[in-house]
């Protein structure tokens, strides 16, 4: 017997915080449909040689070797708050972590324990919508990065979010304005903004074509 197919609220909490069978299903779901956001937002990042990467919410750690095709001598490090991702990105990224370029962790934005200063870079893909108290998590990431250190953060728009039902459940959608703003008012300043639009493509329950508008976000720590 088929299990039944995931409710909106479902999906919307396996996004937020993927775990077990469905968590891992989800996981490899968000590489497909991440693609072309994570690239944008590799690009917005600007990785030059020895930076130190955190990046918040690696999901299953699929991406994380596209870091290292930029730039080989990067140090790289993952906070996710699920325990699922965690392990399938030990899993996948081993070598890396056994040689000491990647560390990953279980944790909350929130609440990070890095000292200050520790990171050149750090970089989020979709998980804007996740923080229940975004000034909180913003102040977090300013104080572990660097003087002169970036945050990017890769989004899609309210707009186009909007088209998927899932949506409506946990998530606090923004567009580009109110991102920008948010950024600014937890101590970034020159904060950049880029967008593009993706090829139109079914969603995932065959319903409707849906065309995300991507949001890149970058902000400096004077």
């Amino acid at each position: 017997m088929e299990k039944p197919a995931m409710s909106a609220g479902d999906v919307a909490s396996q996004l937020r915080r993927p775990e077990g069978e469905n968590g891992i299903k989800v996981g490899f779901a968000m590489n497909k449909s991440n693609a072309a956001l994570y690239d944008m937002v590799l690009n917005c990042l600007g990785i030059k040689p020895g930076d130190r990467i955190l990046e918040i919410g690696f999901g299953n750690g699929h991406f994380i070797p596209a870091l290292f095709e930029r730039e080989a001598t990067i140090r790289y490090t993952g906070l996710d708050m699920s325990e699922t991702m965690v392990a399938e990105a030990t899993r996948e990224n081993q070598a890396r972590i056994s040689e000491g370029s990647v560390q990953l962790y279980l944790g909350r934005t929130e609440e990070m324990s890095f000292a200050a200063g520790t990171f050149t870079k750090v970089f989020a893909v979709n998980v804007l919508y996740f923080w229940d108290e975004p000034a909180v998590a913003l102040k977090s990431i300013h104080r572990v990065l660097a003087t002169g250190g970036e945050l990017v953060l890769g989004i899609r728009s309210r707009d186009t979010m909007q088209q998927l039902p899932f949506s409506a459940h946990g998530f606090t959608l923004y567009n580009e304005e109110d991102a920008k703003a948010l950024l600014e008012a937890n101590g970034f300043r020159d904060v950049a903004v880029h967008t593009a639009m993706e090829t139109p493509r079914m969603s995932a329950d065959g319903s409707t074509m849906v065309e995300f508008e991507n949001i890149c976000l970058r902000g400096i720590k004077f």
